[in-house]
């Protein structure tokens, strides 16, 4: 049978230019992929509406999302994603229940875009193709400097504007708003700013005459979108802080050749009214790359970016079960070797949610599991000596298999060993299992770990210390280096469940920018304790963290204990912005501040070593897994044959308030009859 479906939604906040789409499962909605979506258009009640019709089909299954063109050239337009439903479960219409009997579905009560099952869940869009580039510009810090100490004021109004080379003659007119729309080549969007030390961090438009911006004391991100990033150039302009129309204080532009990496720290010169260079502006910049893999395609059918089910505290295995070298007191060394696949097997059997590692890459590009930047080279002096002499080499600089056959120490021991003349060894011995060996692949890992057990990936990339000292200098390109990873969990992951994780802001940035499936946490130090603070102000505090997070839109942070458990405020910031929390920190060997954390803070996760010696546990999705198995056994006959998938999905559609038909009250005989779905094994739910 055919039937004809109407779908309606409301949004009012649509910039000029961008448009709101239908993508689904049937070949009219695209199947999920966002080039083939169907466009809606808006009726005069500002509504926007689309009509398909489809023929035998018992369920269709889809999401709004926000979109817009840019041109390569004058005639070749590209779509870009700009916000999207991201919740769990896709809605969903029966047609074959809904429809009226002459085939025709109208819903008289039209969506709201964001909102389903009592929850309002939209994202920002991903680099859904190699055409796709975003820019990301940074103001901080003491970043605007004017020579005439008259026209030195601590606080300023910055604005970006993007521009096309190509429309160098037509820029002035652009910016006055005039018609050149037959002129120019819309190959950029307009510029958005995530002001990261305001109360309201999230990105959003810029106003006319910018943000006011204090010297010493903001943090400012800017970004744009491009589909021809050697022709984007920006013009910056500095007004005075107040007035309804301020006066230009200054201006600069930066072109490509302006930014000489695709990451780095640059400074503009600001040209006064009669273009003579008055002041300058210090720029950071970041130019993410899409991350294109032939055999995977960025749909929209499930994603898990935004998804968190509220739930006992997890528990998660550091470096599996622990670490093994450690120079820091009072600490319970693992006695497996951390980061190794016997480490974290041991973790899974032990009943972890999840386990902790880390990943970097070595110098023929593998991604390995491994935690510090620089390892120790033992080597003799003499034949006849038995002294030894121990030299630092960072990982990067050796390939795969001479990190596996060199006899590596730990560099922690480099002082120890000066005194004693020993080196607390890394590698083992040469008959050692491969599930014992240090440095194992990533791809190893995804492939050979139970997936039953999900992975916190933390993504170890160097940074500069607040003290000037460089983690590990000349290190990959930021793209280079992340694609190599993503690539080896799209091509293995499966059905895992996945959390990314890093240190660097950056490195979070870019994981949300360059995938749609998976969810990144920051991790960060915090204030005052053991650790070395970063120079990157994003980093400096446990606050400044949940900003940068809820700015940029990830989950959540991953917080220090130590900084937590002596000021839980971050923890309530986040939860108002609804951010995900997990904890770190030596603090977690102790039983009272974990009952702290857990029943009176709240934290969503602990990361801690030894897991389940000291108390057994069960992994908590087993649990789940099997409580919602018994559950269907108890039902009828007929309904025992629901397969576990299909269960997963009823208790999933089940939570949150009652909503429409077409939402959740799936009839049982409908369900019964359908085909297990693999789209919905791997619910983090």
């Amino acid at each position: 049978m055919k039937y004809k479906l109407h779908f309606s939604v409301i949004y009012n906040d649509l910039d000029k230019g961008e448009l709101i789409f239908l993508s689904g499962s049937v070949k009219e909605l695209g199947l999920w992929e966002p080039k083939k979506a169907l466009k809606l258009q808006k009726n005069d009640k500002g509504i926007h509406c689309g009509t398909i019709t489809v023929e035998d089909v018992e369920k269709i299954e889809f999401r709004y999302f926000i979109g817009y063109y840019l041109q390569t050239d004058f005639e070749t337009n590209v779509l870009l994603v700009k916000k999207w439903e991201t919740h769990l479960n896709p809605r969903r219409i029966l047609p074959a229940i809904e429809a009226s009997d002459t085939g025709e579905y109208v819903d008289k009560s039209p969506d709201i875009f964001g909102e389903l099952v009592g929850k309002n869940m939209i994202s920002d869009g991903w680099l859904m193709d190699c055409n796709q580039h975003q820019a990301t510009i940074c103001v901080a810090g003491d970043g605007i400097v004017f020579f005439n100490s008259k026209s030195d004021k601590e606080t300023y109004r910055v604005k970006f504007i993007p521009l096309d080379l190509r429309n160098a003659p037509n820029h002035v007119e652009i910016k006055e708003g005039k018609d050149t729309a037959s002129k120019i080549i819309l190959s950029h969007s307009h510029t958005e700013i995530a002001p990261l030390t305001k109360k309201e961090p999230r990105y959003r438009k810029q106003k006319e005459y910018g943000e006011s911006y204090t010297n010493g004391a903001d943090y400012f991100l800017y970004r744009t979108y491009t589909i021809s990033p050697d022709q984007l150039c920006f013009r910056v302009e500095v007004y005075e802080p107040k007035g309804d129309k301020p006066n230009l204080l200054g201006y600069g532009y930066t072109i490509r050749s302006t930014f000489p990496n695709t990451y780095g720290k640059i400074s503009i010169p600001l040209l006064g009214a009669n273009h003579i260079p008055i002041g300058k502006i210090y720029l950071g910049y970041l130019f993410i790359h899409p991350f294109c893999l032939k055999e995977n395609k960025f749909k929209m059918n499930f994603t898990y970016i935004k998804h968190w089910k509220r739930r006992n505290m997890l528990e998660i295995g550091h470096r599996g079960m622990g670490m093994t070298y450690n120079s820091q007191p009072n600490t319970n060394c693992s006695v497996a070797r951390e980061n190794t696949l016997c480490a974290l097997n041991e973790a899974a059997k032990r009943g972890a949610d999840y386990v902790e590692f880390d990943v970097q890459l070595t110098k023929d590009k593998v991604p390995v599991i491994f935690h510090d930047f620089f390892v120790l080279i033992s080597m003799t002096k003499q034949a006849k000596v038995k002294s030894v002499e121990p030299h630092i080499i960072a990982v990067k600089d050796l390939n795969l298999n001479e990190l596996r056959l060199l006899q590596l120490g730990h560099v922690q021991d480099v002082i120890d060993a000066e005194r004693d003349q020993k080196i607390v060894k890394i590698s083992g011995e040469g008959d050692e299992s491969d599930e014992l060996k240090p440095f194992p692949a990533l791809a190893d890992a995804l492939k050979h770990i139970s997936s039953d057990v999900g992975f916190n990936i933390e993504i170890k990339y160097p940074m500069v210390q607040l003290d000037g000292i460089h983690e590990c200098q000349h290190y990959f390109e930021h793209n280079e280096f992340l694609d190599k990873i993503l690539r080896d969990v799209f091509m293995y992951a499966g059905e895992r469940r996945i959390v990314f994780s890093s240190f660097d802001p950056d490195i979070c940035m870019m994981i949300a920018v360059k995938q749609n499936k998976y969810p990144v946490l920051f991790l960060c130090c915090g204030a005052d304790t053991r650790f070395q603070v970063f120079e990157d102000a994003r980093t400096r505090s446990s606050l400044a963290a949940v900003n940068f997070a809820a700015g940029c839109e990830i989950l959540g942070v991953n917080f220090h204990s130590q900084d937590i458990l002596r000021d839980p405020t971050p923890i309530k910031k986040a939860k108002e912005f609804g951010l995900i929390s997990f904890v770190w920190g030596n603090e977690l060997a102790d039983e009272a501040s974990v009952r702290i954390l857990k029943e009176d803070i709240g934290v969503d996760g602990i990361i801690y070593d030894r897991i389940g010696e000291k108390q057994a546990r069960h992994n908590i999705f087993l649990l789940e897994k099997e409580k919602r198995s018994s559950l269907f056994l108890k039902r009828s006959p007929s309904q025992q044959s629901l397969k576990d998938s299909e269960a997963v999905v009823l208790n999933a559609a089940t939570e949150g308030p009652p909503r429409k038909t077409r939402h959740i009250d799936w009839p049982m005989s409908k369900f019964q009859k359908e085909k297990t779905s693999t789209e919905f094994k791997n619910l983090f739910s």
